[in-house]
């Protein structure tokens, strides 16, 4: 089966989903929550998760090209990263303390769901320990993400994104996520 057919076959659940009644929550404030795995490395695509996290966040739309969230999420707790470079006998261990951020919020709407892109601003606070040495760590950089959205009633959204969150020296910390929000 080729990659097309499967990923039509993923989506079709997903479609079925939404409802052609409720395609106007597209303005006014919303709240949400969500999880997301985290990948740490040198790359800005996602291999696999090096950690994970909960976030919350909240926003305005104006319209659907004019909008704001802000973010704030945590950490689960210690994970062990694998990273090129390291003898096989280190173990690195990195803890998320928390991370925020700020987004301009842009998104297409229709029917059954919506697309998105947010850009913006995040700063993150992470520990890392090797050989029972722990340093903390505390970046900021510009932010970007792409979503897709699923209308599931007049005022609930299903939501998937990726997201390059920071880059920090050489590693970049990028997310993929899953959340609801509420739409008042």
């Amino acid at each position: 089966m080729n990659l097309r057919k499967a990923f039509t076959l993923a989506s079709l659940p997903l479609l079925l989903l939404g409802s052609y009644s409720h395609a106007d929550n597209n303005r006014g404030f919303f709240v949400g929550g969500g999880v997301s795995a985290v990948d740490v490395d040198d790359s800005p695509s996602f291999d696999t998760p090096s950690s994970w996290m909960g976030e919350v966040f909240a926003g305005y739309k104006y319209n659907p090209w004019l909008g704001a969230e802000v973010r704030y999420g945590i950490g689960t707790g210690k994970e062990e990263l694998d990273l090129d470079g390291l003898d096989s006998d280190d173990e690195l261990m990195m803890d998320i303390d928390s991370y925020s951020a700020v987004y301009y919020r842009a998104e297409a709407v229709n029917q059954t769901g919506r697309f998105y892109a947010l850009l913006g601003y995040a700063d993150i606070d992470f520990a890392v320990e090797t050989n029972d040495i722990s340093t903390d760590f505390s970046d900021d950089d510009f932010s970007w993400g792409l979503g897709l959205g699923f209308i599931l009633d007049e005022h609930l959204n299903l939501n998937f994104e990726y997201r390059d969150l920071v880059e920090v020296e050489q590693y970049n910390f990028t997310t993929i996520s899953a959340t609801l929000d509420y739409r008042f």
